[in-house]
C-alpha cells in the first residue's frame, strides 16, 4: 500500500528557523540553521508537517497524499498571510514524500485541493521512493 509524508517548508540562504517559529507561532518538525550544516549544498531550512515537533518527532503518515495535504492546509490556513507577508523573498513549498512498493501510477487530486494550493501560493513537490514489502 502508498503512504506519504507531507510537510510545509521554507528555505532560503538568509533564512533564521527560529525567526519563522517566532512569527508563526508555530512549531516546527525540522529546522536547519547556517551554524548546523556541513554540507556546503544545503540551505536553512524551517518545516512543518502539523503534527511533530523536533523535540517529540514522530513522522506522520497518511494513507492519502490529498488527505495529507488538506490536513496541512487546513493547519494553515490562519498562517498564509503572516506566510506571504514575511517570507515571499524565501522558497516557500509543500514537500510530499511518496513511498510505494509497486510501480502504480501514484496519487491523484481533486478540483478543490488544486484550487486550494493555487490559492495557498505555494510550490509543491512530490518525491517517491521504492520500498520493499515486508
Amino acid at each position: 500500500m502508498d503512504t506519504y509524508t507531507v510537510e510545509f517548508r521554507i528555505e532560503g540562504v538568509s533564512l533564521i528557523p527560529l525567526d519563522v517559529t517566532k512569527i508563526l507561532e508555530i512549531t516546527p518538525c525540522h529546522t536547519r540553521s547556517i551554524h548546523k550544516i556541513k554540507d556546503k549544498k544545503q540551505i536553512p531550512l524551517w518545516s512543518y508537517d502539523g503534527v511533530s515537533s523536533e523535540k517529540h518527532f514522530v513522522e506522520q503518515e497518511w494513507n492519502s497524499l490529498e488527505e495529507g495535504l488538506t490536513f496541512l492546509l487546513d493547519k494553515l490556513a490562519n498562517k498564509k498571510f503572516l506566510i506571504s507577508s514575511h517570507f515571499s523573498s524565501y522558497k516557500t513549498y509543500f514537500w510530499c514524500a511518496h513511498f510505494k512498493n509497486s510501480f502504480n501510477a501514484g496519487p491523484t487530486f481533486s478540483p478543490e485541493l488544486l484550487k486550494s494550493l493555487s490559492d495557498f501560493g505555494s510550490e509543491l513537490i512530490i518525491r517517491s521512493y521504492h520500498t520493499s514489502e515486508e
